[in-house]
């Protein structure tokens, strides 16, 4: 979502197995951003409590409702289809403002030569109130493994 689509749609989807290869070798010959980042490690507690039927932690009768047919009771989306949001960067970034965003607004996955259906998530800020997104983000960011910190109904407001 965001600038990215575009990129994809104009850019990165055309580019060849040995331009995507020496993008690979040279990324990984940078150092980490933040030698500290451990990788994610996916934790099945609200997996199964919603497989339980347990909605009782806030924000997660909103994602059963609103969510979970596409990114699924254990967060991990379909394939090439509806993205994880276990482990996904984006869901676990200090800012959550995309999150947020993509919550209120929704979003489309560009289509590309390998994969010409797009793929669109609804916008769900006409239905949600900013405490009710406030609560799906938050469940969001931390379930599974996510590690994100909390946000308010304010921040939503404010974006909204």
């Amino acid at each position: 979502f965001g600038g990215m689509s575009d990129v994809v749609e104009h850019s990165m989807q055309h580019l060849s197995d040995a331009d995507l290869t020496a993008i690979a070798r040279y990324l990984k010959t940078l150092p980490p951003s933040n030698p500290e980042d451990r990788p994610h490690v996916y934790d099945k507690q609200v997996a199964d409590a919603l497989w339980k039927g347990d909605d009782s932690k806030p924000g997660a009768a909103v994602y059963i409702d609103n969510c979970a047919a596409c990114h699924r009771t254990d967060g991990q989306g379909y394939t090439r289809v509806f993205p994880a949001l276990a482990g996904n960067p984006v869901v676990q970034t200090a800012d959550a403002t995309s999150l947020i965003h993509v919550v209120l607004a929704g979003g489309t996955v560009p289509a590309t030569h390998t994969a010409p259906s797009n793929f669109t998530m609804p916008a769900f800020g006409w239905r949600l109130s900013d405490q009710e997104v406030a609560e799906v983000v938050n469940f969001i960011r931390s379930s599974w493994g996510n590690q994100g910190s909390a946000v308010t109904a304010g921040d939503v407001k404010s974006l909204r």
